[in-house]
């Protein structure tokens, strides 16, 4: 089953366009939450150092 036949993410993923912008804002929110692991770590890292 694709993507574009679902009952609720059809309307999401209906044309090329639309899916290329989604795909553009999930490879932001990934790329936000690598900087937020990252900085999480770091600072669990400085809490237990100090």
């Amino acid at each position: 089953m694709k993507i574009e036949d679902d009952a609720i993410l059809g309307e999401f993923f209906d044309t090329p366009e639309k899916k290329a912008r989604w795909m553009r804002r999930l490879a932001w929110l990934y790329i936000i939450w690598i900087i937020f692991l990252i900085v999480g770590l770091g600072m669990v890292l400085i809490f237990y150092v100090f």
